[in-house]
């Protein structure tokens, strides 16, 4: 694979990964998004939960932000795309997991997302080491 076609997958995986951290961010700000983007639209969370939520959208919009600045130097800064696999992405894979185990079969999608940002994500890292060696 050419270097240019190896910049294309790197920067793609980044990319994917700004698209899914911003619609969580959103959802997580937004309760009504997030009942949507879960399955259960009469999601309806008390006070705590949404300053919970709030915290967490905070973070998710400075995840969102730092993808941002490493695509600028992907090769240089390929070490955040690792990080935004593991634990980030795992993470949120297994709590999608729990709740399909839990009867809520609406959020398989997360699921498959979470997989596919993972295998990007990594093949992502690999590929901008591999350029890395060969500069």
């Amino acid at each position: 694979m050419n270097a240019q076609r190896m910049m294309f997958w790197i920067k793609l995986a980044y990319w994917l990964g700004v698209v899914a951290d911003a619609v969580w961010a959103v959802g997580l700000l937004l309760p009504q998004v997030f009942g949507t983007l879960t399955g259960r639209p009469e999601f309806n969370p008390d006070f705590q939960t949404r300053v919970i939520m709030g915290m967490a959208g905070s973070l998710m919009i400075g995840w969102t932000l730092l993808l941002l600045w490493a695509v600028r130097e992907p090769i240089e800064r390929r070490v955040v795309i690792l990080l935004t696999a593991f634990p980030v992405v795992l993470g949120m894979f297994i709590i999608s997991l729990i709740e399909v185990l839990h009867g809520n079969t609406f959020i398989v999608w997360a699921l498959i997302k979470s997989t596919v940002l993972m295998v990007s994500m990594t093949t992502s890292y690999v590929l901008a080491g591999k350029l890395a060696k060969s500069e």
